[in-house]
């Protein structure tokens, strides 16, 4: 016999919180990222060196800039110190 209740984790779940404009953009960044590393893969199997660079330097680009933003202002100067 299958009952029709609600978990009771599904009822004590609060609604998560809006994302911030900086989380957003760095979630963008990180999907930007993630689709140049997968094109440079194809470009490698394709024997295009110079594209596959290009793709990574941009996945890479994109990553340190997600950094950066989630650093946030305060954080910024540790970040690049290292």
């Amino acid at each position: 016999m299958v009952k029709d209740t609600i978990a009771p984790a599904a009822v004590r779940r609060r609604p998560r919180a809006r994302m911030g404009r900086n989380e957003r953009m760095a979630d963008r960044l990180d999907t930007i990222a993630i689709q140049a590393e997968r094109d440079a893969a194809d470009a490698v199997m394709a024997h295009d060196d110079v594209t596959a660079r290009e793709l990574l330097e941009r996945a890479q680009a994109a990553r340190r800039a997600a950094s950066l933003l989630r650093a946030g202002p305060s954080g910024v100067r540790d970040l690049l110190a290292s």
